[in-house]
């Protein structure tokens, strides 16, 4: 299936000592040896594509652990599929192996095909990833379910059902920490059947998985599965569903011991996976309203988020709020890949009144691009910091005509990643050139922000560009020159964004993630 691996996210099997070929009177084996053993070399990055996918998927390097009577009856049949295989002491996980491998006609129900079959041969296999998992070295713990109509949905990936009365249900789910990493459907027969499966599949995952909650992770596996076939796959973030790899037939015994492969190698990127997600304590959730300063409130809406904020007229004329530019600028940002996106705007009176009886205003803004924040700006790497300011810049481009609209308020803090950088809160947006009132200032304004008229237009906005890059702690040396010139107010957003400094690719470094 798969040729030798050099992309540095490939385990380096070739670097392990495997257990050798062993006979009948071995030790017994502890299940944290076996999955030590299994699960010896970490994944430090996911396969990017599908055909990488499927090579790292598929890979047979970790032999599966079985007993004497299996190991010689594979080996009669088949000296070439023994290889794939050694002999391991009792253990659980050698136990869930060798049933998977020997699965009976009683399972898998090519007698008298029901609608439990393939559920049946299913949970037979899931064993294997349970008993992994449930002793794997890292301690991360996932748990794998399969949902009835009494139970309780624990992903944040969110569904609907063909006849829109509420979340649809995929068969089989593998979670870890709240978070949902694999999905199965399960259907009856055949090849037809199979291809049932995988449109199920995709109407009940059609709203992909936000990045708000998954971070970093840029897929989740999933399979479809009808009779005796199951071929694995991946969702995307938008919710679209990519194959990977061939179809399986599990009545055929070198399939069996693919799929078995296939199982093992899933743990360590699953485990990968739960590292890039953010902490459980960062994420929000869903349907409550989480209060801001200034009477500003955000809610959670599944795929959108509602921003509302209610506050006194006086507020709003502080700093010369102007609900046209607003509107402005999120209509602009609609066909801008590097501009918070939104499906509605408003701005209306509310009955409530402040707290000295002034009338009050609400401006409510549902968005539908939602994303998650970096870590602070100060310990991010470079890299972060470049795709984040070639962002900045390539959102300001859309602000030129026919009406120059400043963003007002650019700072790391608002620039969200779904995983791709892109800015938002536009609630501070104004026309060009914006007089600004004596001693008003946002964050990270300073006395280069405005011009000498005082106004802020869109030289500002490439200024507060350069005052968030040289927050960073990692900048080169180009990278201090490049920032300066920002500053300088003598380029502007289109020049600096074609600038070689942007176009040169520094080192990663470790960054965190958190919830915006």
């Amino acid at each position: 299936m798969s040729g030798a691996r050099s992309s540095p996210y490939f385990r380096g099997y070739q670097h392990i000592t495997r257990p050798q070929l062993a006979g009948p009177g071995d030790t017994i084996a502890s299940d944290q040896q076996v999955a030590l053993q299994l699960l010896a070399s970490p994944v430090s990055q996911e396969p990017q594509d599908v055909a990488d996918l499927e090579a790292f998927l598929f890979d047979a390097s970790a032999r599966l652990p079985v007993s004497v009577q299996p190991f010689q009856l594979i080996k009669s049949a088949d000296p070439n599929l023994a290889d794939a295989l050694y002999l391991c002491g009792d253990c659980r996980i050698r136990r869930v192996v060798t049933a998977a491998l020997l699965l009976s006609d009683v399972v898998l129900g090519t007698g008298c095909s029901t609608d439990l079959d393939t559920t049946r041969w299913i949970m037979k296999f899931s064993e294997v990833l349970e008993a992994l998992d449930s002793a794997n070295p890292t301690g991360v713990q996932m748990l794998l379910r399969w949902y009835s109509s009494s139970e309780k949905e624990v992903s944040y990936v969110v569904s609907k059902s063909a006849s829109g009365r509420g979340a649809a249900r995929v068969d089989t789910v593998a979670s870890a920490c709240r978070l949902s990493l694999l999905f199965g459907e399960d259907k009856v027969v055949g090849s037809r059947g199979l291809e049932e499966a995988w449109r199920d599949l995709q109407a009940k995952l059609a709203s992909g998985f936000p990045a708000l909650f998954y971070g970093q992770i840029p897929y989740l596996l999933v399979y479809a599965a009808a009779g005796v076939n199951i071929q694995f796959g991946r969702l995307l973030p938008l919710g679209q569903v990519e194959r990977v790899g061939r179809v399986l037939n599990v009545a055929l015994l070198a399939d069996r011991i693919s799929l078995c492969c296939v199982l093992v190698n899933v743990v360590p990127l699953l485990l990968l996976w739960v590292k890039h997600a953010p902490e459980i304590t960062d994420r929000v959730p869903f349907h409550k309203p989480m209060e801001r300063p200034h009477g500003t409130r955000i809610t959670l809406k599944g795929t959108s988020a509602i921003k509302e904020i209610s506050n006194s007229k006086a507020f709003f004329a502080e700093f010369g709020h102007s609900f046209e530019a607003i509107r402005a600028a999120h209509l602009r940002a609609q066909s801008c890949h590097f501009l918070v996106h939104h499906s509605s705007m408003e701005e209306v009176e509310v009955r409530k009144r402040a707290s000295d009886g002034a009338h009050m205003t609400k401006l409510k803004v549902t968005m539908t691009r939602l994303g998650y924040t970096q870590a602070s700006v100060a310990t991010v790497s470079e890299h972060v910091m470049q795709k984040a300011t070639r962002a900045c810049l390539l959102a300001c481009l859309h602000s030129a005509e026919p009406k120059a609209v400043c963003h007002c308020d650019v700072r790391f803090a608002n620039v969200l990643w779904d995983p791709q950088p892109f800015l938002a809160d536009l609630e501070f947006a104004h026309f060009s050139p914006w007089q600004v009132k004596q001693d008003f200032s946002l964050k990270d304004w300073d006395e280069g922000t405005l011009d000498d008229m005082g106004c802020y237009t869109p030289q500002s906005d490439t200024y507060q560009i350069g005052v968030m890059l040289l927050k960073s702690r990692h900048l080169s040396a180009d990278g201090l020159i490049f920032a300066q010139k920002l500053k300088s107010k003598t380029i502007n957003a289109i020049d600096a964004a074609k600038d070689p400094y942007l176009q040169t690719r520094m080192p990663m470094g470790e960054s965190g993630t958190h919830i915006h």
